[in-house]
């Protein structure tokens, strides 16, 4: 009797055991699938200082960035934002980015950047499935706080490079 209950909740413990390992396995891909499947273009702030030929990173104060025509907000009032990461619309050839830079109270300053693309879906594999890769074609902004805008690499794969560098004129952020 005794070794029946042993072989019966030794049965049972591997069961449960089983099952939790195929639940945590199942957790851990879907992470592993969404950090591949999210390829945003990469836009770092700079300013250029007269005596350099580099350009230095600048960090922007209460930064507010959203994509046109998307309810959410990818920077709300951010702090100390350096590089943002714009992710494109999977679905159309060009995304719309408006940026609301800091400004007084009683001003509102925004600017708008069209990045025009070429979508190339590319398989990762057959748990994943398919990722979206990008070859920019054109972009245009306005000018109300961006100065320059300079694109460092026109295709957007899973890598950690920086695709724009903006140059904003926010004369009072510069040391």
């Amino acid at each position: 009797m005794h070794q029946f209950l042993e072989k019966k909740i030794t049965k049972h413990l591997i069961i449960v055991l089983s099952i939790f390992t195929g639940l945590l396995t199942s957790c851990l891909d879907e992470e592993v699938c969404e950090d591949v499947a999210t390829v945003p273009v990469r836009m770092g702030f700079y300013y250029q200082q007269q005596d350099m030929d580099e350009p230095t990173p600048q960090s922007i104060d209460s930064l507010t960035l959203f994509a046109l025509g998307n309810d959410s907000i990818l920077y709300n009032n951010q702090y100390n934002v350096s590089q943002v990461e714009l992710p494109l619309n999977s679905t159309t050839d060009s995304t719309a980015f408006v940026i609301k830079w800091p400004a007084p109270p009683e001003f509102i300053v925004l600017d708008t950047l069209w990045i025009h693309y070429k979508r190339l879906p590319n398989l990762i594999s057959m748990d994943c499935g398919f990722v979206t890769f990008y070859d920019i074609e054109y972009f245009y902004h306005t000018e109300n706080i961006i100065d320059t805008l300079e694109q460092e690499s026109s295709n957007i794969r899973n890598t950690l490079d920086e695709h724009f560098k903006m140059y904003p004129d926010l004369a009072d952020d510069e040391p």
